[in-house]
């Protein structure tokens, strides 16, 4: 092929291929379509849900409150653990957010 030439591309599917695959797919749908019944949620699930996405803007405490003990107790832990590491890193002088960098004697 030549650059000047535009490129030509064959068809990925032969036409009767094509018309073969179509016509499948086509009663494909015919069969989902008459098979799969349209279903309503209950009633009880429907509220649930609305609930639930009606409080997904629930404080922190009230989210806290609705884990499990463990849980509760791990995300305390963290939190006492997280406030202690600031701590420490403002007592021991690298609390303004600079970075420290190692100094290397220079051999020139």
């Amino acid at each position: 092929m030549k650059p000047d030439q535009p490129a030509t591309r064959e068809p990925l599917l032969p036409a009767d291929d094509e018309q073969h695959e179509t016509e499948a797919l086509a009663q494909l749908t015919k069969a989902l379509e008459s098979a799969l019944t349209v279903q309503k949620p209950r009633e009880s699930f429907a509220r649930e849900l609305r609930a639930q996405i009606m409080d997904e803007g629930a404080d922190v405490p009230a989210r806290l409150r609705s884990l499990s003990p463990r849980l509760q107790f791990a995300a305390a832990l963290a939190l006492a653990a997280g406030c202690l590491l600031l701590m420490l890193r403002r007592l021991l002088g690298n609390g303004g957010g600079e970075l420290v960098e190692d100094t290397v004697p220079s051999s020139a």
